[in-house]
């Protein structure tokens, strides 16, 4: 809650004192990254694409309306980039989430095996709430806005989601 409430503070300090991105690149880009990188696979692509994130936070901080979802709001830039990259280099039938650097604390090879499988059994929006929730921390209603989804179908492909992932482990 400390880093939200830090977060919230340099976005709406950023619109007066552009010095603040790199305080704001210090706190976010290993979770921009991660997110990025679960679509794409490509260290260097999830590079330029995090980089390209943040120079669009710079320019559009004055959009930002300090409504407590500082995360959320940046999530949603690193989305759109990252699918407006996608389209236009016609990957999209490639993406799809990778475990591997989505939590670098996961260690045991038999876990990353187990996690793979179980998202294996899900369809790529599925996913990418899963992602969203467990890994980035985001609520139903931060991924709502970001994915332009209703609450209610948030909350239904997740827990339809994880009834796949439970059955996929019965088996």
């Amino acid at each position: 809650m400390l880093k939200e409430n830090n977060l919230e503070n340099l976005l709406i300090a950023l619109k007066d004192d552009n010095r603040v991105i790199g305080d704001i690149y210090d706190l976010m880009y290993n979770e921009v990254y991660r997110y990025i990188y679960s679509i794409v696979h490509a260290k260097e692509y999830a590079q330029d694409l995090t980089h390209d994130t943040f120079i669009q936070i710079y320019k559009n901080a004055h959009l930002y309306k300090g409504n407590g979802h500082a995360k959320a709001w940046i999530i949603t830039i690193s989305r759109n980039i990252t699918y407006m990259s996608l389209r236009k280099s016609s990957r999209e039938q490639v993406v799809d989430y990778h475990i591997d650097s989505v939590d670098e604390s996961i260690n045991d090879i038999h876990d990353k095996m187990m996690i793979e499988k179980m998202m294996d059994v899900l369809y790529q929006e599925e996913r990418e709430i899963i992602i969203l929730h467990v890994v980035e921390g985001l609520t139903f209603k931060e991924i709502s806005q970001v994915m332009d989804l209703k609450l209610s179908t948030v909350l239904n492909k997740y827990h339809r989601s994880l009834k796949k992932i439970r059955k996929s482990l019965e088996e």
